[in-house]
């Protein structure tokens, strides 16, 4: 007998290995996750640097795809891949080096 077919098809960016991570028998497509230093300010704890991690991913359910945005912990964000085309081209059009630099 011959491996059955997948019911999926996956994106072209899926880099999952189904078999070992989807979870109970849902289908969940994931890019590489890329992971990023930066500092971020916290109200309490003040200034410090943080590992985000950012991968995009989509369930067999889910109708698009979705970029997370996180550090696992106290950062979090989870945006539709068009709206976080249009943060990039938001965050694109400010001058972010220090005023007068």
């Amino acid at each position: 007998m011959g491996r059955r077919a997948q019911p999926w098809v996956c994106p072209q960016w899926c880099i999952a290995d189904h078999p070992a991570e989807d979870e109970a028998g849902e289908v969940r497509h994931r890019g590489p996750t890329v992971a990023l230093g930066v500092l971020v300010r916290h109200p309490e704890a003040g200034a410090h640097a943080v590992e985000l991690l950012v991968e995009m991913h989509q369930t067999a359910r889910d109708a698009s795809a979705w970029l997370y945005i996180g550090d696992g912990i106290d950062q979090r964000l989870e945006l539709s891949v068009e709206s976080a085309d249009r943060l990039a081209q938001v965050l694109l059009q400010y001058p972010l080096s220090p005023a007068g630099g």
